[in-house]
């Protein structure tokens, strides 16, 4: 069974299967960290511990932190992944995995 996540804001992803929406961001977001971000977003959305508020926020600013990587703009990828990297800390079925990808994303741009 495909579960289906809503998302509010500028995103391409609302009322998609999870498939489908990690599919949508890799194809748009087709480079290095873009890879690394589309493996932190099925995360997320695959996370058991997170609420589906924390889940929504957290892939919005996943996408966010990726339009911001490919606009070349460092201290906005760094906000994003900071923010992310406190939400994940607390999903103890995702918080290695996740960690180390925000760590090596951010290490990109620092």
């Amino acid at each position: 069974m495909t579960e289906n996540f809503n998302f509010h804001g500028p995103t391409t992803f609302i009322n998609k299967p999870q498939n489908t929406v990690v599919q949508d961001f890799q194809n748009t977001h087709n480079t290095v960290h873009g890879e690394q971000l589309a493996e932190l977003l099925r995360l997320v959305l695959s996370s058991k511990d997170l609420t589906d508020e924390e889940r929504e926020e957290t892939a919005r600013l996943v996408e966010e932190a990726a339009t911001a990587a490919d606009t070349d703009e460092p201290a906005a990828v760094e906000r994003r992944l900071t923010r992310i990297g406190r939400i994940v800390s607390r999903a103890a079925d995702i918080a290695t995995p996740a960690s180390v990808i925000v760590d090596s994303v951010s290490s990109m741009f620092t």
